[in-house]
């Protein structure tokens, strides 16, 4: 069983870099011109190689070939791969299957047949049928694991989406995704001048937005509509965050004029509401690799006063004349706010901005994840803006219930998710589960969903530019929470008998027969979370999740003198110290998971060391603040 295993890792490995091999070939034969037709036929000849194989083999075995196929065509397609290290993964993968034939004292395939007639013929069919013989041979709960490939890689995809997340990493730290910029020549002035002189021509409505397509200027104003579309300003700012290696395209399908009205608050709701309501604009957040953009482009001085806010980043923007606001369309939340202010009369109290989109993919998959997200990213805008027209003024009972809750609820609920969980989280913690479930062991997912808040701690407090704030306390505060939830489970419930103890019979003689009934343990487990809840309350949220650090709490390094900073230091590292050494002391605990403990308190005292010497990519607080040398910092989790 081990052998088949390794054999099926190893010949995955070797098919990755044969595809990037078989990729390299196709582009050199069809040329750069037909470059992304090229990695398309790729592509495909993966899927027709499963079509092929499966039916050729029982069913389950042709669909595990089939999920690990469009794992191969996806993977090798994004990890493009040069020459040579192609050939070193198909290299490496052979010699790797015969150190699994060694280490397990089995023969290879192939010890009786090289030197032989035909040597090369067998060796062609053997490898054409080395994945399904694998997955054949494989134990049912590899076979699982092996189709959840797929699953694995979108939810890697779902955090390597631009420059600054390339490595894909949950613990890393999240940069802000927000692209802000101005335009200033004097053509894109005349051009913006035109577009909004074309729209106060319509007759905007100011009881409601207005809004029209790019397809509806005249020649001269979709003239000038391009020019901003194309505009270096625009371009640079996505170069900014999608370098080298990415390629950014308008999504001209998606191209409008808006135009922002005061609405009544006490009337009934419209669909209008919506855009005061946290919202994310499309439904496409799993979508790997890909990013569809939305660039606001302000085309006056905003005179009522709409800003737009994003709490995931910590950041609003009131947009006037020339300036452009960019945002993801299908992963940012946000809402928009006004600040009541005297109204100009004429046409100066109109608020009218472009709706540019634009969409960026890495260059190797843009052909499928950059073009099919564009597609998709149009269909849904065309229709939900006809759901929005039809509400936006309800003219029955069944158009305002559907303004109430189609729109506007679905809009909450959507935003809600994002909001306390964030979708990418929740696409690594349902392929965890999966993974779990295929293996059929808890501890797959238990190591890993336990740690990953200590390494965002560590990474951010490092690397602390350009963080997006609101995100990074979200998600350490959600991975924390799923840690210590099951910590507690794992300790509490055979106690309380919601679980079996399962310890050895001869642990239970020892114990009298009390088995996982609380002791000591338990007042250490209370008291160390008690002090460390009260040194959060000392600290606040935004003081306990770096909000000094990252600039987002204006205040200096001082020593905090409420408890329990006043009685001993670093209390709220230590009280969680604390409380875990007391769970590690549960002998169900140490019986089942020896290691889950001491790995928590490693990790919290790495952290406690980085911040006691101020470990980040900067100058350390110490060498800014020499007089606060006597008082140094609180210490948090």
């Amino acid at each position: 069983a081990g052998n088949v295993s390794a054999h099926v890792a190893t010949t995955v490995l070797g098919f990755v870099g044969f595809g990037c091999l078989v990729t390299r070939c196709c582009v050199a034969v069809c040329g750069r011109a037909r470059e992304e037709s090229a990695r398309a036929v790729s592509a495909a000849a993966w899927l027709a190689y499963a079509v092929a194989v499966g039916a050729e083999v029982p069913g389950s075995v042709g669909v595990s070939c089939g999920c690990v196929c469009l794992f191969v065509a996806l993977a090798s397609a994004r990890a493009d791969w040069g020459w040579a290290t192609s050939a070193f993964a198909v290299a490496a993968a052979y010699c790797l299957q015969d150190v699994a034939h060694w280490y397990y004292g089995e023969e290879t395939y192939q010890a009786h047949s090289w030197g032989e007639s035909g040597a090369l013929d067998l060796f062609v069919e053997h490898c054409y049928y080395l994945l399904p013989l694998t997955l054949s041979c494989a134990s049912r709960e590899t076979r699982a694991v092996a189709s959840l490939l797929p699953m694995a890689l979108a939810a890697w995809a779902n955090y390597a989406i631009d420059s600054d997340s390339r490595w894909g990493l949950p613990f890393m730290s999240t940069k802000r995704r927000l692209l802000v910029g101005k335009l200033q020549t004097k053509t894109e002035r005349e051009d913006m001048a035109a577009c909004r002189a074309w729209c106060i021509a319509r007759g905007p409505s100011e009881t409601t937005t207005s809004h029209w397509w790019v397809g509806d200027l005249d020649e001269a104003t979709h003239a000038a509509f391009e020019r901003l579309v194309q505009s270096e300003t625009i371009r640079a700012l996505f170069r900014s965050k999608f370098r080298e290696g990415y390629v950014v395209e308008p999504v001209r399908g998606m191209n409008e004029l808006y135009v922002s009205a005061s609405l009544d608050g006490g009337g009934p709701k419209t669909s209008d509401d919506v855009f005061f309501t946290q919202h994310v604009d499309g439904p496409f957040c799993f979508f790997p690799f890909a990013s569809v953009y939305r660039c606001i482009l302000a085309l006056d001085d905003n005179a009522p006063g709409f800003e737009t806010r994003f709490p995931n980043a910590r950041f609003g923007l009131e947009a006037r004349s020339g300036d452009v606001l960019a945002f993801d369309f299908h992963r940012e939340s946000h809402y928009i706010t006004k600040h009541n202010r005297p109204l100009p009369d004429g046409d100066a109290k109109f608020r009218i901005v472009l709706k540019l989109h634009y969409v960026a993919a890495p260059a190797p998959v843009f052909w499928c994840c950059g073009r099919l997200l564009r597609r998709l990213s149009v269909g849904y805008n065309v229709l939900f803006r006809s759901l929005f027209l039809a509400t936006i003024a309800p003219t029955s009972r069944l158009s305002a219930l559907t303004a109430d809750l189609g729109v506007l609820g679905g809009t909450v609920l959507y935003n809600a998710i994002e909001k306390y969980v964030g979708y990418a989280n929740l696409t690594y913690y349902a392929t965890v589960a999966a993974l779990a479930l295929a293996a059929r062991d808890y501890a797959v997912f238990l190591y890993a969903t336990q740690f990953l808040h200590y390494f965002r701690y560590i990474y951010t407090y490092y690397d602390r530019r350009d963080v997006a704030y609101g995100q990074f306390q979200r998600d350490a505060l959600l991975y924390k929470t799923v840690a210590i939830t099951q910590l507690l489970w794992i300790y509490a419930a055979p106690s309380l008998r919601l679980a079996p103890c399962a310890l050895p019979d001869d642990d239970a003689h020892r114990l009298g027969g009390r088995r996982c009934a609380f002791g000591l343990d338990l007042p250490l487990v209370l008291a160390g979370y008690a002090v460390s809840l009260a040194a959060t309350n000392a600290l606040g949220i935004d003081g306990t999740y770096f909000g000094i650090e990252l600039n987002v709490v204006k205040a200096d390094y001082k020593f905090v003198t409420k408890f329990p900073y006043n009685v001993f230091p670093h209390p709220m590292i230590l009280g969680q110290c604390l409380a875990i050494s007391a769970i590690h002391l549960a002998r169900h605990v140490r019986h089942h998971y020896p290691l889950l403990a001491p790995i928590h308190i490693a990790l919290y005292l790495v952290h406690m060391l980085q911040e006691i010497f101020d470990f980040h990519d900067g100058v350390p607080w110490y060498r800014r603040h020499p007089a606060a040398n006597a008082h140094p910092p609180p210490k948090r989790d």
